[in-house]
């Protein structure tokens, strides 16, 4: 292959994320099944050529017990774990509620506090 067909191939390069399952840190704020995660994770990067994942960041997980009360815990774990891998991450910031549909395996609510503000103030009511 020329040097200038290598190049070429490098621009039309479009990097390969897999998504994560919606339930890799749980409800509780902790890591599901780290060492599983990471022989998946090895796989991937070694048999598909993935350069990352991509993982949903709950907002009923991180800032479950109370305003401005940010636990970080599991994802600090996750995302040492992927950059060991010297995988990429694309976080995305989830700010909504996590299953109540038919066949749901996982469910994270809205923060508890949230909704209390909503039972209290129906103007401000979210449906859960």
């Amino acid at each position: 292959m020329a040097a200038s067909d290598n190049k070429n191939s490098l621009l039309n390069y479009v990097p390969v994320y897999v998504m994560l399952p919606l339930g890799v840190v749980n409800e509780k704020n902790e890591l599901s099944d780290p060492e599983t995660l990471e022989a998946q994770l090895k796989r991937l990067k070694e048999q598909a050529g993935i350069d990352g994942v991509m993982v949903d960041v709950w907002w009923g997980i991180i800032e479950s017990d109370g305003p401005k009360q940010y636990n970080w815990t599991a994802y600090k774990k996750l995302f040492q774990l992927i950059a060991s891998l010297e995988l990429k991450i694309q976080a995305i910031m989830s700010f909504h509620k996590c299953g109540g549909n038919v066949g749901d395996v996982v469910t994270i609510p809205i923060p508890k506090w949230v909704r209390n503000v909503g039972d209290s103030n129906p103007i401000y009511s979210i449906q859960t």
